[in-house]
């Protein structure tokens, strides 16, 4: 909710009603509360513009869609038209999730494997963490030899793992089921052997020693290679319900 005379805003029911002067915030400020407005409902973020003349500067420039948070932007059914022109003005402005967004789109939904992993990768060198973690987890998974094994092991560790599968899990970007794996990748995923550990040194420990994951879980600690066959094999299985539709540019 804006209110020119009052002031007050509401980022997404989270209200406050301190009668702020939102003209007189610096515009790095006034660029984070803006972005985080677009994310929650686009609508709200036109409307924001028009309130403020502060908001109404920081959103004519560039540099606002380059950075603006586009992964976790709401596709509000009753606001297509605006979201799709959000989207594609922050990928025309370089921004570096708006590109993983679109070559997440060309990989997993048009099977277009080389363009979308070469967004991906772009995307990744560009600052994006969930770009750069899905580019090497495809470089793990393309790495499968003939025994299920695979071999380029990212230079993530465990916890930046575990934080990234939670994310990839997660309600807001998990759960897209309208279309088929690509080939290709379908036949990598396929050749992943998720049983390594079950015939490995590290699970016949005595006694068993025990990692803890962020959600406080308890499981047996896995040596590198098991890790990384479990993790590719789970990756596999996860990502490509994190895809979504792209609208299609003029």
């Amino acid at each position: 909710m804006f209110s020119r005379g009052e002031k007050w805003f509401n980022l997404g029911g989270v209200s406050s009603q301190s009668k702020l002067d939102i003209d007189s915030l610096p515009p790095s400020m006034l660029h984070k509360i803006l972005s985080t407005v677009a994310t929650m409902n686009i609508r709200d973020f036109g409307s924001a513009r028009i309130a403020f003349p502060g908001f109404n500067e920081v959103g004519r420039e560039d540099h606002f869609y380059r950075s603006a948070n586009v992964i976790y932007l709401n596709d509000w059914v009753d606001e297509v038209s605006a979201v799709r022109t959000f989207r594609l003005k922050c990928y025309r402005s370089g921004n570096p999730e708006a590109i993983y967004l679109r070559g997440m789109y060309e990989f997993f939904i048009l099977h277009l494997v080389d363009e979308g992993r070469e967004k991906i990768h772009l995307a990744g060198e560009r600052g994006c963490e969930l770009a750069q973690f899905v580019d090497g987890m495809l470089n793990l998974a393309f790495s499968v030899d003939h025994r299920g094994i695979v071999h380029n092991y990212p230079a993530f560790t465990r916890q930046h793992v575990y934080k990234m599968f939670q994310i990839i899990c997660s309600w807001q970007l998990s759960g897209h089921w309208d279309y088929d794996k690509p080939g290709m990748f379908l036949y990598v995923a396929e050749r992943i052997d998720p049983n390594v550990p079950c015939d490995c040194w590290c699970s016949n420990i005595d006694p068993p020693e025990f990692e803890v994951s962020l959600d406080g879980s308890r499981s047996r600690l896995k040596c590198d290679r098991c890790l990384w066959n479990c993790a590719a094999w789970d990756f596999c299985y996860q990502i490509h319900l994190t895809a979504r539709t792209w609208p299609i540019e003029d």
